[in-house]
C-alpha cells in the first residue's frame, strides 16, 4: 500500500514537470556563464564538524578555534543544445583562518585556502521569456592548501579532497542578462545568487 502511493506519487509530479517543463519553453540559451556568491557551504560545514585535526609535523592533535570563513565566489560556464539541459564547469574559492589551540594553549595561526573545480550538469524546468525554474548537480575536487603557525615553527600542507554540490532549486529572472539565486548542498553554498548571461 505504502509503495504505490510512493509510485503513484512519483508518476504524478514526473507528468507534472514534463507538462511544466515543456509548456514554460519560451527562452534558448546555447552559452551559459555565471558570477555567484554563496554562503555556508557544506565543505565549511564539514571543516566545522571536524574541528579535532590531526597536523602529523607537530605529532600532536590541534582544534581550530574563532574560525572565520570567507563567501564562496564562483564562475560557471553551461552549454546547452537544447536549453533545457546544459553541462560545464565551475571554478571557486573560499578561505578560513584562525587560530590552533592544543589543549587551553594557543599555538598559533593558521589560514587554509581552498580552490574548487568541478564538473556541472543542469536542467532547466521551466524556460519562459524573463522567467527560468532549474536544477542540477555537480561534483570535483577541492584543493585545500594550509599554512599552520606552532610558535616558532610554520609548515604547509595541501591535500586534495572531493566534493559535490545538489542545486536543489534555482530561480532567475531576466532576458539574456539576468540576475539569479539558489537554495542547494554542496561546495556553492545552501544560498549562492549572482548575474547570470545566456546567448
Amino acid at each position: 500500500m505504502f509503495s504505490k502511493r510512493i509510485l503513484r506519487s512519483v508518476i504524478i509530479f514526473t507528468l507534472i514537470s514534463v507538462f511544466v517543463s515543456t509548456a514554460g519553453f519560451g527562452q534558448t540559451r546555447k552559452h551559459d556563464f555565471s558570477l555567484s556568491y554563496g554562503t555556508v557551504s557544506f565543505d565549511q560545514v564539514a571543516d566545522i564538524l571536524t574541528d579535532m585535526l590531526t597536523i602529523v609535523f607537530f605529532f600532536g592533535t590541534f582544534s581550530k578555534q574563532d574560525v572565520q570563513y570567507s563567501g564562496v565566489p564562483f564562475f560557471s560556464y553551461h552549454y546547452s543544445r537544447n536549453s533545457k539541459f546544459g553541462f560545464g564547469f565551475a571554478i571557486g574559492y573560499y578561505q578560513s583562518k584562525g587560530d590552533l589551540y592544543i589543549l587551553a594553549e594557543n599555538r598559533g595561526p593558521f589560514t587554509e585556502s581552498n580552490y574548487i573545480g568541478a564538473l556541472e550538469i543542469d536542467y532547466h524546468w521551466v524556460m519562459k521569456k524573463g522567467f527560468q525554474l532549474y536544477s542540477g548537480a555537480g561534483v570535483g575536487v577541492r584543493i585545500r592548501k594550509g599554512t599552520y603557525h606552532d610558535l616558532d615553527s610554520t609548515e604547509t600542507v595541501s591535500k586534495a579532497l572531493p566534493t559535490f554540490h545538489a542545486n536543489l532549486l534555482g530561480l532567475r529572472i531576466g532576458r539574456k542578462i539576468g540576475i539569479f539565486g539558489e537554495l542547494g548542498l554542496g561546495y556553492k553554498g545552501m544560498f549562492c545568487g549572482g548575474l547570470n548571461a545566456q546567448f
